[in-house]
């Protein structure tokens, strides 16, 4: 792959002879990796709040059933995920990351002010293993990051390629 083109405001890989399934991929696992790094820093988040005692119960708020449903939307989008080869590896590596996001949902309701700080360390821990996976998956070729900085000042509204 030598170059990137511009799909639908995107940079993805330039298609050439072949490339088509890598393009189709790119496209693809680039909205399931966006969605679990998302979910990944929203929950660290939640976390740190829970840490610092600014929020002494998360398990009943609004946003934990709006991370489920992310989740959810990033598992089935998985289950059809048809890596080209030499990228077989990534499904099972973001199937592993929504296993970690999952223990991680599961760790914050139980969370109470006496048990808070080892629940928030297994809790944290298992979301820096999925964070470990998704750094294995990244490749800024076909736009897997782990920092998205195409919306930030700095880029003067220029996508970063």
């Amino acid at each position: 792959m030598t170059g990137l083109q511009q799909v639908r405001g995107r940079s993805t890989p330039a298609a050439h002879a072949g490339d088509e399934r890598l393009v189709a991929y790119a496209l693809a696992v680039e909205a399931i990796f966006g969605e679990l790094r998302a979910i990944i820093g929203q929950l660290s988040g939640m976390l740190i709040l829970l840490q610092a005692r600014a929020a002494r119960e998360l398990g009943d708020l609004p946003d934990i059933a709006i991370i489920r449903e992310r989740r959810d939307r990033a598992a089935e989008r998985i289950a059809h995920l048809q890596p080209p080869a030499g990228r077989l590896g990534d499904r099972g590596k973001l199937q592993q990351t929504v296993e970690y996001i999952d223990a991680a949902l599961a760790d914050i309701p139980r969370m109470r002010r006496e048990r808070a700080g080892e629940m928030i360390g297994s809790a944290a821990a298992r979301l820096r293993a999925g964070y470990r996976l998704m750094q294995e998956i990244c490749d800024h070729r076909i736009g897997l990051t782990m920092v998205d900085a195409g919306n930030a000042c700095c880029t003067c509204g220029k996508k970063l390629s």
